[in-house]
């Protein structure tokens, strides 16, 4: 099981580098953007967005009263290696 999260990790990071890419091509050339079952609309729209850091900074008693703990739970993989040491799984995967 974690070889497989670990190989469905790999193919999402994948994934997500062939999608940054194909969004570049579209939002730069508008005669891509349509295929035989989807149109890509570009839009640009605008948010507002919360410097939190700066907030905390600034305000934080503030913060602090609007801050609470969350339970996450996490899978962590790590690696092993061909001689058995358990490394982390970046170590693992820039290893040739």
């Amino acid at each position: 099981m974690p070889d497989e999260l670990a190989a469905v990790r790999a193919q999402i990071r994948e994934l997500e580098a062939r999608e940054v890419y194909l969004r570049g091509l579209l939002i730069e050339n508008s005669d891509l953007r349509e295929g035989a079952s989807y149109i890509a609309e570009v839009t640009t729209t605008k948010q507002q967005r919360t410097d939190y850091k700066e907030l905390r900074a600034m305000h934080p008693a503030l913060c602090d009263e609007y801050t609470f703990p969350v339970e996450i739970t996490r899978v962590v993989l790590s690696g092993i290696t061909s001689d058995g040491e358990i490394v982390s799984a970046r170590k693992l995967k820039a290893t040739p």
